[in-house]
């Protein structure tokens, strides 16, 4: 394997002075008062992998991944524990650990520039996403003027709770590649080649180099270097199969994994920092149903730069048995950029990407109040004054859809395309006619128009001409609408005028391919710079507002997870529907299928359609037992029964329905999480006989979630700053605060009592 050539050590000694350089910065910038030392366990760590931490302090990165602080391992352990130290100050520090390893672009960049940061770059492999990151009290802990000394962390665990996250893409050269094959992949020239049952193989290689472990006669060029580089440009190719009871990545078996025709779903993923270099030799290995997979390869292809056109596609590989082409095989390809935008800057000091807090679920006000253009309703869907009306009317969260105008603004709108009225020729037979019929429509996509036509034009929902206009709401404004009410809203807009209490389920329209052989929106934009842009919109606007991202396309959830770590995606799902056409993607066909996708993406969850869980409820099942989320969506919704089914049978965690709040008063479950923190708050000015606080061993008092809320048990708020660290700093093995406990209740019934901890002492955080 080219990652563990024996120059890796040259690298390891690169390292070393690097490492030796922060920690004499940090000298040099503060003056040391105490040594912070650092342990921890860790499970797998393979040959090319580090284990890092990054932290608070400028000598730990301040949570920039490629400034952290590097560990090293105990030569006693074999890699599963890493530590190392740091001289610091006073100051409370946090901090996480994270798995990651190095790649060489082979680009030559100047003389005077620091080898190691200009000609490596850091690929964080996994890291630990849990909501509040460790942190230490140096002024507590230090003794002898060393503190976390005798501290053993173990990766991925912290107050009892256990979260490792695969990595979203955090340097400016890093990419992703993905490789599919579903359906029927091959192509054979001969029968019996066709009858055979394959494993498939996939290998990454630089164009620039001789392949590893490759045993072709021809590599022996001129032109190709004789010597391996130090480090390769791309990692080892991963394979996730969605079809599986497993769809996480793993690593691929010696010969192959079967790929069973029109069965299997398989996905290679790599990562590359030179990807105009970057090939993939596709190997297939017979199987045999008693013997199993032959070590003896059958055919190879290859797919190279010239085979890529553009971000996405389908390209057919000639495959070859000794040289002479026997077939066809069809690669299905994806190549994810980074995120590369002035107003952020990727960093590891908070996620909310798989946090989610239990509670009753959530509801959600869908495009606001509610769809307005096919169904009766009193207000136009969309429009800042729809999504304003579901906040006040209590709704946890609005629903709404955005996609680019052709000047590349994002808009929010439902549909892809509309109707704009065009006058007719006049002509005398038409003076006679009813004054509509002196005008005609023409459909037209959104993306063709800009955002000012999108405003002044005429415009009718699509499906004007075959519906009953009476009882709908035309897309275009009144000459007299006041601006809140108007079409077409920006998203910019929304961030900015919407009450910032509501969070947004953001649904990035982008059209698929349906199975009547029809494409939504045929020629639409690039996949990566259409989510750049709307990234740029919600990262620069966004400000504390609580935001989750769905869509129905699973490249555009593949690309949100994969760009940035900050926000949590939803995989929108159809399932199997006789109300709508349905995809051809295989990944939304079921809801089991889309549980398993979101699953090896490592998102959030699935928002299901109600039609699909009213027939088989399984999936929530699945999803729990992964470890996601459960969101419901679907006309269904528009039934109180089929609403109180889903919130308390099925327990999902959300629900996106129309007129939110019309049948039932209720109010923003953080608004009344808010009032009842600071009702508690204000308490802290009388008497309190029973709180205690202890520094002894042990888990807290059983009287503090034995107890129903008493209004004698309080905190006092001359204290609570310094035991919110105190929560922070030491876990229930060195504090215990005997709270009463406390109980929030609304109208839908919600009990929450974990008001008080140290995630949300002082205040709440975003999607808490």
């Amino acid at each position: 394997m080219i990652h563990c050539n024996t120059n890796f050590r040259f690298l390891v000694n690169l390292m070393k002075k690097a490492t030796k350089s922060q920690a004499l910065t940090a000298q040099m910038s503060v003056a040391p008062r105490t040594v912070l030392h650092f342990l921890v366990e860790v499970e797998a760590v393979r040959p090319w992998e580090y284990v890092f931490v990054t932290g608070s302090l400028p000598v730990l990165g301040g949570w920039i991944p490629s400034n952290a602080f590097v560990l090293f391992p105990d030569p006693d352990s074999a890699r599963q524990r890493w530590e190392g130290e740091v001289e610091i100050g006073l100051d409370p520090v946090k901090f996480r650990y994270f798995i990651g390893y190095y790649l060489h672009s082979g680009k030559k960049e100047e003389k005077n520039a620091s080898f190691f940061f200009f000609f490596f770059e850091l690929v964080v492999s996994k890291w630990e996403s849990f909501l509040s990151p460790r942190s230490v009290l140096p002024t507590v802990e230090s003794v002898s003027g060393v503190c976390h000394l005798h501290v053993t962390d173990k990766f991925g665990w912290s107050s009892g709770k256990n979260l490792v996250s695969e990595a979203s893409l955090m340097g400016k050269s890093q990419n992703e590649i993905l490789l599919r094959f579903h359906g029927s992949p091959f192509k054979f020239c001969k029968k019996r080649y066709a009858e055979r049952s394959y494993c498939i193989k996939v290998t990454p290689f630089d164009l620039r180099h001789r392949e590893a472990g490759s045993v072709d006669d021809d590599d022996n060029e001129e032109n190709q270097d004789v010597m391996q580089p130090i480090l390769p440009s791309y990692s080892v190719a991963h394979i996730a199969i969605l079809s599986s009871d497993d769809p996480h990545y793993r690593e691929q078996s010696p010969s192959g994994d079967r790929f069973k025709v029109d069965s299997d779903y398989f996905v290679f993923r790599t990562r590359s920092v030179a990807v105009e270099f970057l090939g993939f030799r596709i190997e297939l290995f017979t199987y045999d149903e008693q013997n199993g997979p032959s070590t003896d390869r059958f055919a190879i292809a290859y797919a190279l730069p010239s085979s890529f056109h553009g971000t996405f596609g389908v390209a057919g590989e000639p495959l070859l048995v000794n040289n002479r082409p026997v077939g066809q095989i069809n690669v299905e390809y994806l190549f994810i950029r980074p995120l590369l935008i002035s107003c952020w800057t990727q960093k590891m000091d908070v996620s909310y990407a798989k946090h989610w807090k239990k509670r009753q679920p959530l509801e959600v006000g869908h495009r606001g109040m509610g769809n307005s253009y096919t169904k009766m309703n009193a207000g136009r869907e969309n429009t800042i004054h729809s999504l304003n009306t579901a906040a006040k009317r209590g709704a946890d969260y609005v629903e709404f859809d955005v996609q680019l105008s052709k000047d590349k603004i994002a808009v929010i709108f439902h549909d892809f395309h509309v109707l704009v009225t065009v006058a007719k020729r006049r002509t005398p037979r038409l003076e006679t006619q009813p004054p509509e019929a002196a005008s005609d429509y023409h459909e037209i996509a959104v993306k063709d128009l800009k955002l000012k036509q999108l405003q002044l034009l005429r415009l009718e929902h699509y499906k004007a001409q075959t519906q009953t206009k009476q009882n709908y709401t035309k897309v275009s404004a009144e000459a007299d609408e006041q601006d809140e009410r108007l079409p077409f809203p920006t998203l910019v807009d929304a961030l900015r005028q919407v009450d910032s209490s509501v969070g947004f389920n953001i649904e990035i329209k982008y059209p698929m391919m349906q199975k009547n052989g029809l494409h939504e929106c045929e020629n639409y934009f690039e996949r990566n710079d259409y989510i750049d842009i709307i990234l740029n919109d919600v990262l620069g606007s966004a400000g504390d507002r609580r935001i989750v991202f769905s869509s129905f396309d699973p490249d555009c959830c593949a690309l949100l997870a994969a760009k940035q770590h900050l926000y949590p995606v939803l995989f929108l799902c159809v399932g199997v529907t006789t109300r709508y056409e349905p995809f051809v993607d295989l990944r939304s066909s079921t809801s089991n299928s889309a549980v398993n996708f979101a699953a090896c993406i490592d998102i959030l969850g699935v928002n299901f359609h109600t039609e699909d869980l009213l027939r088989d409820p399984s999936p929530i099942q699945r999803a729990r037992k992964l470890g996601l989320i459960s969101f419901v969506w679907g006309d269904d919704l528009d039934n109180k029964e089929n609403i109180d089914y889903f919130k308390k049978v099925l327990r999902v965690d959300g629900l996106i329905y129309d007129r939110i709040g019309e049948i039932e008063t209720r109010r923003n479950v953080f608004l009344v999480e808010r009032e009842a923190k600071t009702s508690l708050f204000r308490q802290s000015n009388s008497p309190t006989t029973s709180r205690t606080v202890s520094l002894d061993e042990g888990p807290p008092s059983p009287s503090a979630s034995e107890n129903s809320h008493s209004s004698g048990s309080t905190i006092s708020s001359n204290n609570s700053f310094y035991l919110s660290h105190l929560q922070a700093s030491f876990p229930a093995r060195k504090m215990s605060i005997a709270l009463e406990d406390v109980q929030v209740n609304n109208s839908n019934g919600l009990h929450d009592k974990n008001l008080f901890t140290s995630n949300n002492c002082l205040h709440s955080a975003p999607f808490s």
